[in-house]
């Protein structure tokens, strides 16, 4: 269900504001939110700059061989010392950041030399040093590359001037040369190289032969490197530590959300404004007043105009849905929350998806020890328990089908390739109902709303037709044709009620009849159920197959066979467990929510203590 939010109003001396702001930050119910003269609070941009220097520290030391655990292991940390900054935290997260500059310097060095090493590899040969390679007081030196293609008709034309050629190796930016000419022809040289794309090179600012300048810099690149190495060790020896470092970070976060938002202030007060759930209420003027009794606490229902935040609070088994919610869009507050009626439609589509009751069994064992040893939170513990509520339904759907890794045994309902008719009208069946109950839910929307016009004739008219069309087809005698007749006639008559004039109504009423062409498309999106358990089964059955013919082969066919049945059927569940989430929360989305749902919704982000290593203990 959506909870109550209300708006809260703090007026209080500025004495008291760190106290306060520290003390809603650890009952964690209040969402401040910013107005006109908001200002941060002294300090917010230092430590800003300081979370992201220790966030950047803390990737260097995995680059480094930390381990990055997908659901890191928090540890535990009573409330009073984690106020308490970590000395340790900080000065090795300098110490590392300054290594990690280092580092980068010491990189971009070697890279440079050994890039200036190896723009002397065409001029190894060159019996000249580098730093004679200039001018003088009668010749002028040029040093470059000509394209290949250029340089005969380029050596013929620089025979008949006052100019020597000497080439050298030929590499991917042309021939390396080196023009000697006189002053008085070096004009003519200048034009004639222009002429011929001659692009001048650029060599280090060195002295001595290019072999020996080459040697020199390739030494000063490895000594460079050695300097890396023994620092990235250093680096690995404070590893052990990295704890501090996220303590220390996860400091810094909870100090940069409370000096973000310092509110309105005069020369002694200050004004903040936020909002906390309607529940909450008494519970937030108790945090207040332990910390002052010099202050002002207003709360109020949200004005005309104001969309507060939106709270989505469900039992245990319907909660982990709000995930599947949240990846679409957060319900606008003052509609629904859709998740009790979804939650049983998305446990039994994912359910019929994957529809094998091996793989669900399978599944259900993961993801309980995976549960169990990582202890996920928020949205990706939600996310997994949707999955694991999957796997439960696969087991239970794979049972009724017969399904076990591909195999058939027993099956309880029937056999979907064999019996696929059956099928096909299950899905139809529970997609006609889920449909439905979308109705239902925009129903009473409008009741609540007190359109009780727009109920009747835009969504009662069409349940009435399509409650006859099922008499129809199921019951003897005339009572199903009159009420499919009695849902048209309402859908005709009123379907265009907001247009002007008999025919202009109408015409709009049989427009929207022609919509009937829409639900039928989205009663046939739900044959996907019944698609991707035929992939299922059938990827299982060749995976099955070809482990049956390796098996005959031997002993290298067995282990071989083994090998197929373990990464086939693995591989199998990954990908169809991907494909029957998604789907099933395809047919939420569109089908679903697309008959009464009411997105754009925002998020309540209250001021609270959120660790991303450590789990504070209040």
């Amino acid at each position: 269900m959506l909870v109550p939010m209300q708006k809260l109003t703090l007026y209080a001396l500025k004495a008291d504001r760190d106290a306060l702001l520290l003390a809603l930050q650890k009952d964690g119910s209040v969402m401040l939110e910013p107005e006109a003269g908001t200002k941060a609070l002294p300090g917010s941009e230092k430590v800003s700059a300081q979370l992201d220097k220790t966030g950047q520290v803390l990737q260097f030391l995995v680059q480094n061989g930390a381990k990055n655990p997908l659901f890191p292991q928090k540890e535990a940390i009573s409330y009073g010392n984690f106020l308490k900054e970590t000395q340790e935290g900080r000065q090795l997260t300098e110490k590392l950041d300054t290594t990690a500059s280092k580092i980068a310097s010491l990189e971009s060095e070697a890279a440079a030399l050994r890039t200036q090493a190896e723009s002397l590899d065409p001029w190894l040969k060159l019996d000249i040093p580098l730093e004679q390679l200039s001018f003088t007081e009668t010749t002028r030196c040029h040093v470059g590359f000509l394209p290949e293609k250029e340089l005969p008709e380029f050596q013929k034309a620089i025979s008949s001037l006052l100019a020597d050629v000497s080439l050298y190796d030929l590499t991917q930016d042309g021939q390396a040369m080196v023009i000697l000419a006189y002053e008085d022809a070096d004009n003519e040289v200048k034009h004639l190289l222009k002429e011929h794309d001659f692009s001048e090179a650029v060599l280090p600012k060195r002295s001595g032969l290019a072999a020996d300048v080459r040697k020199e810099l390739l030494q000063e690149a490895e000594e460079k490197e050695s300097r890396i190495t023994r620092l990235k060790e250093e680096t690995r020896q404070s590893i052990p530590q990295k704890q501090q470092v996220e303590l220390y970070y996860d400091q810094l976060n909870a100090a940069h959300d409370r000096l973000q938002n310092g509110g309105v202030e005069t020369v002694s007060a200050f004004k903040v404004q936020g909002w906390v759930r309607k529940d909450r209420v008494q519970r937030v003027e108790k945090v207040v007043q332990g910390v002052t009794d010099a202050y002002q606490l207003t709360f109020a229902d949200p004005a005309e105009g104001e969309i507060p935040p939106t709270v989505l609070e469900n039992g245990k088994l319907v909660e982990p849905y709000e995930s599947v919610v949240e990846l679409y869009s957060l319900p606008k507050a003052g509609s629904i929350d859709p998740d009790l009626i979804m939650a049983p439609f998305h446990f039994i589509f994912f359910g019929m998806m994957l529809s094998d009751a091996g793989y669900g069994l399978v599944l259900t064992v993961m993801l309980y020890f995976a549960l169990k040893k990582f202890r996920p939170t928020g949205f990706a513990r939600q996310l997994a328990m949707v999955i694991f509520f999957g796997s439960i339904s696969t087991i239970l759907w794979g049972a009724m089908f017969g399904g076990w890794f591909g195999l058939e045994w027993k099956p309880l309902l029937f056999v979907p390739m064999k019996e696929p008719l059956k099928m096909l009208a299950l899905c139809f069946g529970l997609g006609a109902i889920h449909l439905v109950a979308g109705m239902l839910v925009k129903v009473y929307m409008l009741f609540r709303e007190g359109d009780i016009v727009g109920a009747v004739c835009d969504q009662i008219s069409w349940l009435i037709m399509f409650l006859g069309f099922f008499l129809m087809a199921l019951v003897p005698g005339p009572v199903g044709k009159y009420l499919a007749w009695l849902g048209a006639g309402i859908i005709i008559l009123f379907g265009g009620r907001e247009k002007k004039g008999i025919v202009s109504r109408l015409l709009g009423g049989l427009l929207t009849l022609y919509n009937i062409s829409g639900y039928l498309s989205d009663l046939l999106s739900y044959s996907r159920i019944f698609a991707l358990g035929l992939a299922t089964g059938v990827i299982a059955m060749v995976i099955n197959t070809v482990a049956q013919m390796l098996w005959s082969a031997g002993p290298v066919g067995i282990v071989a066979a083994i090998l197929v049945l373990l990464a086939g059927h693995y591989f199998n569940i990954i990908i169809n467990v991907l494909g029957a989430f998604v789907h099933s929360s395809r047919l939420q989305y569109i089908e679903f929510f697309g008959k009464f749902y009411e997105a754009g919704g925002r998020a309540f982000l209250p001021l609270a203590l959120r660790t991303k290593y450590t789990d504070i203990t209040k």
